[in-house]
């Protein structure tokens, strides 16, 4: 039997497999071009502090209309994210990029666990993807 790993990644053999992995591929590159996008456009409120701090605020300009976690946040993060968010009735979303990924598609150095978006279009574009 053949190896179908190639730099470290399994190359699936059934097509349908590949398939589904170049259709998840190609949603985590649009979902990581809209997060950058919209951290170009200034609606982009990144970190674990300040999302809370803005959903909290209550301010129709600085409160998310949706806030997005990394797929790898810690537990005790995603608790307080989660407990945020329902208390003050924000949606929140699971999307499919880790924090480093989350991360490299704003800008920032760092790993960014949480994202909060202020604008309605892009949030509502960045559901539609999820």
């Amino acid at each position: 039997m053949a190896d179908n790993t190639r730099n470290g990644i399994r190359i699936p053999e059934d097509p349908g497999e590949a398939a589904a992995l170049l259709a998840a591929l190609q949603k985590k590159k649009k979902l990581a071009g809209l997060l950058g996008i919209a951290k170009k456009a200034g609606r982009v409120i990144a970190g674990t502090n300040l999302v809370t701090d803005a959903v909290r605020s209550g301010s129709p300009s600085k409160c998310p209309h949706a806030v997005f976690l990394a797929s790898d946040v810690s537990g005790n993060t995603r608790k307080r994210i989660t407990n945020c968010c329902t208390y003050y009735e924000i949606p929140l979303y699971d999307i499919p990029l880790t924090v480093a990924e989350v991360g490299d598609a704003i800008g920032k150095s760092g790993s960014t666990s949480a994202v909060g978006i202020t604008d309605a279009g892009l949030a509502d574009a960045l559901v539609k993807l999820i």
